[in-house]
């Protein structure tokens, strides 16, 4: 198990630069705005000048002073949870400022039995800075860094000692780990569920979750074991509708962080609510995934809602929402859906089940000789329809080219004489005879004068 080491502190001290200046990525978000990380974002950084791995995260505020505040004390309690949870933990203070809320954090710290911490002093960019920042040496455990996140100034330092710090506990973990996880993004509006489906599959409070919209900023990576299969699960922001949200500002940030994840994720699980129906912000979400080509699951969450509803024939409700969906998305008829309600914990690991068969289904290749025999009698049954002003359509052959996600590309005799109907033909065929369940395929046409078919 890897060691973990935690970025603390109050509000605005710098902690999501120096945790982003540390892993060399831009993965927190940062603004000016107090509190802007709300979630604990994790990162398995490989430090190669010191040759361990190791769990690097930022945690949300520490503010005690806002108790009236339900966001704030929620934030609150789970870095306390991340406190206990960590082997090493980074306290970032200004250089210049010891504030009464971090007196009260120093008090929570001395409370940890056998819990070790250093102190790191940003923001100190030159000279002068760093002279005065070590006024705050009386209050580390163990060691102060003077540091400026901005400036990229003594984090080489810090790395050091940390890789030090874990060796001497033994926790001196080498290299080992690769992105060979099953990645699945979990997107949808806000307050569609997304961050309830999350935490309930892990088992813990993971991300926050609260009965208003957007209260998840960041993308939020959980590592999770499940049939043994190694996931990460992509908890987002809610994705608006651009023209909704003010240009720069932080959920703006928030929305560019989601579209990383649908990017970087194998399979989507878009999550829509049951409870209102279809939207035009759902369709537009699911055909982006589309457009990505990436593995797809729609995800009916707060279905206990939608039986609950007065007069609901419960025997037939899945039934009559599922055709209801398939006139509204018939372009995709290969999707998964599923029926969830995060509250009951009802059918949530079928999402799982799902993404894990979805990703065998995009590492699937139909030999070449398989696939003409296929062709050919496609090709028997519905000859390739033309357009108005072409020449007769011929296909010569064909082979599936990649994989994850599936592509095939048809020799023919011009790419220009196809209807484009074709080839939702030949997808459909397909998917009939090999499946691929839950992934968009790619068919391209490549044209070949000197090519014939050749039948057997």
């Amino acid at each position: 198990m890897l060691a973990k080491v935690t970025i603390i502190g109050r509000p605005n001290v710098g902690k999501s630069s120096l945790f982003n200046m540390m892993t060399g990525h831009k993965i927190a978000i940062v603004a000016d705005e107090a509190g802007t990380t709300r979630d604990i974002s994790e990162f398995e950084y490989t430090d190669d000048k010191n040759d361990l791995t190791y769990i690097l995260a930022d945690s949300g505020w520490l503010d005690f002073s806002s108790e009236d505040d339900e966001v704030a004390v929620d934030i609150t309690e789970r870095t306390q949870r991340a406190i206990v949870e960590s082997d090493l933990l980074i306290w970032v203070l200004e250089y210049d400022r010891f504030t009464d809320l971090d007196e009260s954090i120093y008090k929570v710290l001395r409370s940890q039995k056998n819990k070790n911490f250093i102190i790191l002093a940003n923001k100190a960019d030159n000279e002068n800075q760093v002279m005065e920042a070590y006024s705050l040496a009386g209050k580390g455990e163990m060691e102060l860094f003077p540091v400026s996140s901005s400036h990229n100034a003594g984090i080489g330092d810090v790395k050091r000692f940390i890789a030090k710090f874990l060796v001497s506990k033994g926790l001196n973990y080498k290299k080992g780990l690769d992105d060979d996880t099953l990645k699945i993004a979990f997107i949808g509006r806000p307050n569609v569920g997304k961050s309830s489906i999350v935490n309930t599959i892990v088992g813990s409070d993971r991300v926050m979750v609260k009965d208003m919209a957007g209260t998840t900023r960041d993308a939020i990576d959980t590592k999770f074991t499940y049939a043994e299969t190694e996931f990460t699960l992509i908890d987002t922001a809610g994705i608006r509708r651009l023209s909704k949200v003010w240009t720069r500002n932080v959920e703006n940030w928030s929305i560019m962080r989601s579209e990383r994840a649908l990017k970087r994720a194998d399979v989507i699980a878009v999550i829509v609510d049951g409870f209102e129906w279809i939207v035009q912000q759902d369709l537009s979400l699911i055909g982006r995934v589309a457009d990505e080509k990436k593995g797809l699951i729609i995800v009916v969450n707060k279905w206990d809602m939608v039986l609950n509803k007065p007069g609901v024939d419960k025997a037939h409700m899945m039934e009559r929402y599922t055709a209801y969906l398939q006139e509204k998305i018939e372009f995709l008829p290969w999707v998964s859906v599923i029926f969830t309600s995060a509250t009951e914990k009802k059918r949530l690991t079928n999402i799982l089940d799902e993404a894990i068969t979805i990703a065998w289904e995009r590492q699937k290749r139909v030999k070449t000789s398989v696939f003409n025999e296929f062709l050919e009698q496609a090709i028997y049954k519905h000859p390739p329809t033309g357009n108005k002003k072409s020449h007769s359509p011929k296909i010569y052959y064909g082979s599936q080219v990649d994989t994850n996600p599936p592509k095939f590309v048809l020799t023919v005799n011009n790419p220009n004489h196809f209807h484009f109907s074709y080839k939702r033909y030949l997808e459909n065929k397909i998917r009939d005879n090999f499946g691929f369940a839950g992934t968009p395929l790619t068919i391209e046409y490549n044209g070949r004068w000197k090519y014939k078919w050749v039948s057997k």
